[in-house]
């Protein structure tokens, strides 16, 4: 029989060397765990075995950085489209824009006075129903730019431009569409300016001085004619009428009937051409009806019926004889 202390001595060494291989065995396992999952369990102190359950369990497994940021974004993304899709943005900024204004115009920001520089042919109330103004909108929340757009869609105004002059004023500086020639087209009267922009129609008698224009596309096109009339005024002071044929050329109507036919291309060149011979032979203020300047290097004048009969017998009658001191008759 063995002594109680050797006994348990012996169940002391072995139980001793368990837990070392045990532990010697833990370590290998935790060394592994501790290597995969370094930025989860660094830094914590727990037995080997409940690792390796949660390792197991796949608890305390984070997702990867750039994994979190995307789902983050897409949540956001999704909840704003959301509240914009529901009006919630719209109808919150036009409720804090309210107020601001309540407040602004609380505190003398309000549009109590309007200046007009540049201002001729267009009328007061043309100009302030262009700029709609309104008591619960502020000097600040003024929208000037489309106060701009809708004053330059009326016919007498070419330009315009609306600025704030604080705290309660605005200024508007437009610039106004000049009469440039009466255009007739079918059978309407209109002003129109340099652009060829309608401006209004024409009222009996007024501008009597300005040029007419006649036919579809003569009120484009009048403004490169009347230019290269100006360089001839004895032409131009003649012209009754400009008539657009065929939105192609022109044909010049004169006060005593004539009609001169100008070329679709190089019309600087006709008008020289018809200016010489108006000062060589008079053709503005003589017998011809009709000067046609169509074909380049070549002009055809037609002559009225009388006129060119008495050219005809000009031609057709007989030379008389011209007798010579000595002869006999």
């Amino acid at each position: 029989m063995q002594p109680l202390g050797g006994k348990t001595g012996k169940r002391q060494g072995q139980k001793k060397r368990f837990w070392q291989r045990s532990s010697q065995a833990g370590e290998g396992r935790l060394a592994g765990i501790a290597l995969s999952m370094s930025h989860s369990w660094h830094g914590h102190s727990q037995a080997p075995g409940r690792k390796r359950l949660r390792a197991h369990a796949g608890w305390g497994v984070r997702m990867p950085r750039s994994w979190r940021v995307a789902a983050v974004g897409f949540m956001s993304t999704a909840v704003v489209y959301g509240l914009s899709v529901g009006g919630y943005f719209g109808r919150s900024a036009d409720f804090a824009a309210t107020k601001m204004s309540i407040i602004m115009i609380s505190a003398g920001f309000s549009v109590n006075r309007v200046t007009i520089e540049g201002q001729n042919r267009v009328g007061n109330p043309e100009i302030l129903r262009a700029l709609r103004l309104d008591r619960s909108v502020s000097t600040l929340g003024f929208d000037t730019a489309a106060a701009q757009q809708r004053l330059e869609k009326l016919p007498l105004i070419r330009r315009a431009r609306v600025m704030r002059l604080l705290p309660s004023q605005l200024h508007v500086v437009i610039e106004e569409r000049v009469p440039y020639a009466i255009w007739q087209h079918n059978s309407a009267l209109q002003l129109v300016d340099q652009d060829g922009t309608v401006i209004e129609k024409l009222k009996s008698g007024a501008h009597p001085d300005l040029p007419l224009v006649v036919g579809a596309g003569a009120a484009e096109n009048a403004r490169d004619l009347l230019d290269e009339l100006a360089h001839w005024p004895q032409v131009k002071a003649k012209v009754q009428a400009a008539i657009r044929v065929a939105n192609r050329r022109w044909n010049l109507k004169l006060a005593n009937g004539l009609e001169i036919r100008l070329p679709e291309g190089d019309m600087a060149r006709a008008l020289k051409k018809v200016a010489e011979l108006d000062r060589t032979q008079k053709i503005l203020s003589g017998d011809a009806v009709a000067v046609d300047l169509r074909l380049s290097g070549r002009v055809t004048i037609r002559l009225r019926g009388d006129a060119a009969s008495r050219r005809d017998s000009a031609f057709t009658a007989p030379r008389k004889k011209i007798r010579r001191p000595g002869q006999d008759a």
